[in-house]
């Protein structure tokens, strides 16, 4: 069995760090989702930005946790790999500001008050840059290996504990990043 070269991908193992950190203190009664969760009235009415970005790192179940870091494992060190480890953190960083702003926005008529936490959406971000990455290289066959990511991404977004805004907006701002890479690298 081959051991984890954590210097290999830095930057991935650093942020699978702080998710889990932020996931024992939570836990711990150290803090409180209420305090890191984004919603429409607390992160843009009240002005409090930072929650855009402790959501992005904050889950409560161990399941929630264990799947998000299990993708962006597998995802984040493809990209750090072809990115680099300067480029691959900007892009997280876009897309977890971008991506959570807007989903924060969109929540303003539908659930107002609703406490958004995870780490999916900027998962999903970093899936959209792999997709337009794979597109470009490959055409569409470079996307028939993420068919099931696809369809799996779908069905997840029907359930309602699951916020279906905050994946697709952090999706579409990855494809743009995605998008401006390719054209800047090509």
């Amino acid at each position: 069995m081959e051991m984890i070269d954590f210097t290999k991908y830095p930057v991935t193992f650093t942020i699978i760090g702080i998710n889990i950190i932020v996931f024992l203190m939570i836990n711990l009664k150290v803090v409180d989702t209420t305090v890191l969760g984004s919603s429409y009235i607390k992160t843009l009415q009240e002005k409090q930005l930072y929650r855009i970005i402790t959501s992005a790192f904050t889950q409560k179940e161990f399941l929630h946790l264990a799947c998000n870091m299990y993708s962006l494992y597998n995802i984040g060190q493809i990209l750090e790999y072809a990115l680099g480890h300067v480029i691959y953190p900007v892009c997280y960083a876009i897309i977890m500001i971008i991506g959570g702003g807007i989903s924060a926005r969109i929540h303003k008529k539908r659930s107002p008050f609703t406490i958004c936490i995870g780490a999916s959406g900027v998962i999903c971000g970093l899936l959209g840059i792999y997709m337009v990455i794979a597109y470009s290289v490959m055409g569409f066959s470079g996307l028939k290996s993420m068919i099931p990511t696809i369809i799996l991404l779908i069905l997840m977004t029907t359930s309602k504990k699951i916020d279906s805004i905050g994946h697709f907006t952090g999706l579409f701002t990855g494809i743009l990043c995605g998008i401006a890479l390719v054209n800047v690298y090509s």
